[in-house]
């Protein structure tokens, strides 16, 4: 009788365990069906309609839970081979219901993140919608985190290849998002506060002009100053650089005393305060000069090249310019050379420059631009250091520190290298220079490890720099030693490079074409700076090449060094091998 039961609850265990299977798949597959609407509809920027599907993706999650959630479900993850794929569609049925779960204060939020275009509200966003958001993002990238690692431990390869697939199609996903997911908490966090949900807030934005290098990006040519409250955004002014080359000088006393010592009175100019690549020094020291003019504070500091303001224009549609029209597709070519090609005047172009920038947030400010497309628009340049941004309040820039788009220089110790390009040439023709920048970080000898970092400059400029504006074209260092001649417009440039190295390491040798030269040796956020002027001709290429030494780091064996690109107009590039293991055992750092 006994042995009759048992057959019998056996083959009920297996008949429920069938009927839910079947109802478990349904709900998977309307999970996966719905996710994929969603995903087109937040790539649509669709947010009304995201926020609904979102609602109904959580549904099919917790639907799919409950039916693998019960008992026999559970014991039934124990029987051999057929067990693995009741106990992965347990495992991740839990794991998206928690992801979902995370994410439901974004179901009535997203919806309400369309820019206002009624009358008054041109170009509003919702704070408040913003900053449910921010408050959710914490526990809904952790639980991405969470769930990346408990799908990630499920042995796919044991698995029906339908259930493996699914598998390994979340797994992949959750990988992929987990980083983005985390990287974008503080800046959700703090973006209530940058549109002034607290109160008014002014930012002042500067316009790199990288045809004539400076560490961040390139010289100011422009700047706005905007105010933001509530989630609106007005333009206030937009003027020249030479409006605040009129002084007061930058009191470059804020800045760092080793900043000062390597780059001089340049950090008191508005032509030349950027030289530093780590941003966060030149948002210092902009603010600073904006209170030492005005005697307001500047609550953000802006800086945005060429590239954003083609991403803003894909935005925003073209606008005209003294009969010009700048689009999204030329603004890259005229701010970079068109411009100087058009205009030979210097005060005109900074003109022409002032009157394309406040064209461009004339429109942010009436609400004339279209939100998704300036999201998708400015990946890239974001992604390139070509958007940086600084904060006075000490909170908001630490939370901004932990992202690329603060554009701070790491200060810790490790395998690191930029190479830093500031125009000494008094001209615009680092349009036409390419920067490689190669990092090789050798082998260790007596608890250092000695590397190289090789730096190769081309000037593409047309042979004796023919075909190119005077403005472009010219050597203002040469004129200002009393030279003369053909020689001060033949394409030829002067380039102060400076190069940073990894923190505490030291310059064993530097070479300028293989020729052995003693470079000038400066300090930025605790990196050395090894500095040479190198003057380079219409078409030539130039190679410096820097021998150093540098502590190790307890268990850095296979890092790959960083290495951190300049935005210029050609886009520089670079390369890295990885760390080798260390045959000595005494190290330091850690």
């Amino acid at each position: 009788m006994a042995s009759a039961a048992g057959v019998l609850v056996v083959v009920g265990a297996g008949g429920w365990l069938a009927f839910r299977a079947r109802e478990a798949q349904a709900a998977v597959e309307a999970l996966r069906a719905d996710g994929k609407v969603l995903q087109a509809q937040l790539e649509a920027y669709d947010l009304a309609a995201a926020g609904e599907t979102l609602g109904k993706v959580r549904e099919d999650a917790h639907r799919a839970e409950r039916l693998t959630g019960d008992p026999v479900w559970g014991i039934a993850g124990y029987v051999p081979v057929l067990g693995r794929d009741l106990h992965a569609a347990r495992r991740v049925s839990s794991v998206m219901a928690d992801i979902t779960t995370a994410a439901q204060p974004l179901e009535s939020a997203l919806p309400r993140l369309t820019p206002k275009g009624t009358s008054g509200n041109q170009g509003q966003l919702d704070t408040q919608a913003l900053e449910a958001i921010g408050a959710a993002m914490p526990e809904l990238s952790a639980a991405v985190s969470s769930g990346a690692v408990e799908v990630g431990e499920l042995d796919a390869g044991k698995l029906r290849p339908e259930v493996a697939d699914g598998v390994n199609t979340l797994s992949s996903a959750l990988d992929s998002a987990r980083g983005p997911f985390a990287d974008s908490v503080p800046m959700l966090q703090q973006l209530p506060t940058m549109l002034g949900s607290d109160g008014p807030k002014t930012w002042l934005v500067l316009l790199q002009q990288d045809a004539e290098a400076r560490g961040t990006g390139g010289l100011v040519g422009a700047f706005a100053e905007l105010r933001t409250h509530q989630g609106r955004m007005k333009l206030a002014d937009a003027e020249s650089r030479s409006k605040l080359d009129r002084g007061p000088a930058i009191p470059a006393v804020v800045a760092p005393d080793g900043l000062r010592r390597h780059y001089g009175r340049d950090l008191t100019e508005w032509a030349g305060f950027n030289a530093s690549p780590h941003f966060p020094h030149t948002g210092v020291l902009a603010a600073e000069g904006w209170k030492a003019r005005t005697r307001q504070q500047a609550d953000f500091v802006a800086g945005v090249d060429q590239n954003v303001v083609a991403a803003m224009l894909a935005a925003t549609g073209p606008v005209r310019v003294r009969g010009v029209q700048v689009d999204s597709a030329n603004a890259v070519q005229f701010l970079s050379r068109g411009v100087y090609a058009r205009w030979s005047d210097p005060q005109e172009v900074d003109a022409v420059t002032t009157e394309l920038v406040e064209a461009v947030f004339g429109k942010f400010s009436s609400g004339e631009f279209s939100l998704p497309t300036l999201i998708k628009s400015l990946r890239d340049p974001v992604r390139e250091r070509r958007l940086l941004l600084w904060a006075s309040d000490e909170d908001v820039q630490s939370q901004l520190e932990q992202l690329s788009i603060s554009g701070t220089i790491p200060d810790d110790p490790g395998p690191f290298a930029m190479t830093v390009i500031n125009n000494g040439g008094g001209n615009k023709m680092d349009a036409y220079l390419q920067v490689d920048t190669k990092y090789d970080p050798g082998t260790c000898t007596n608890s250092a490890r000695n590397g190289q970092i090789s730096v190769t400059l081309d000037n593409t400029a047309p042979k004796d720099g023919e075909g190119l504006p005077s403005y472009v074209n010219v050597r203002t260092d040469l004129l200002q030693r009393g030279i003369t001649g053909k020689q001060t417009r033949d394409g030829s440039n002067r380039i102060v490079l400076d190069i940073y190295g990894p923190v505490g390491s030291t310059a064993v040798l530097t070479q300028l074409d293989g020729e052995t030269i003693v470079p000038v040796t400066g300090l930025d956020n605790n990196h050395p700076v090894w500095r040479l002027s190198v003057p380079i001709a219409a078409g030539q290429q130039r190679t410096v090449n820097v021998v150093m030494s540098t502590p190790v780091v307890e268990d850095d064996a296979g890092q790959i060094p960083v290495v951190l690109n300049q935005p210029m107009v050609k886009p520089a590039t670079s390369s890295a091998e990885p760390l080798t293991a260390c045959k000595t055992s005494s190290v330091v750092g850690g």
